[in-house]
């Protein structure tokens, strides 16, 4: 090959897409794409994540599993606060006692802020003081979750 060949093949810098889910049974698949993506081949994945997952639906318990703590909050949220009023400081208290780990408030609060803005999770604010509800509607998807 012709050294400006060369140069053009090296410039080119190799794309990369990671899908991850987690099916009705917790367990995660992981997908990647090393090379050049289209509309297309991610319609492809979507469909086949909705053929392994058995449904596009999200279950407390696949996210609980998530080594991602914004997953195992949404999990802790849906499942345990899920009928009544909390704050960012009852969600930190609900996330710290299920899975023994520290998780800062200002953490939470954007977390919050997050499925709030997803339609997970209802805010209403009275003064100075943020509280939520999770919305009545089934579990959202794995995949619109994610930050």
């Amino acid at each position: 090959m012709k050294s400006s060949t060369l140069g053009a093949l090296h410039a080119v810098k190799p794309r990369r897409f990671k899908l991850e889910f987690y099916d009705d049974d917790g367990v995660r698949h992981a997908i990647t794409i090393d090379g050049q993506i289209t509309r297309e081949k991610v319609g492809k994945l979507l469909d086949l994540v909705e053929v392994m997952a058995g449904t596009p639906r999200a279950t407390a318990s696949a996210l609980s599993m998530s080594p991602h703590k914004f997953d195992r909050l949404a999990a802790t949220v849906i499942s345990g606060l899920k009928d009544k009023s909390f704050t960012a400081i009852d969600a930190k208290k609900a996330f710290e006692t299920s899975f023994s780990e520290k998780i800062p408030i200002s953490t939470v609060s954007t977390y919050l802020t997050r499925l709030a803005d997803r339609g997970v999770l209802d805010r209403s604010q009275i003064g100075r003081t943020v509280s939520y509800k999770v919305k009545s509607e089934e579990p959202r998807s794995v995949l619109s979750l994610r930050p």
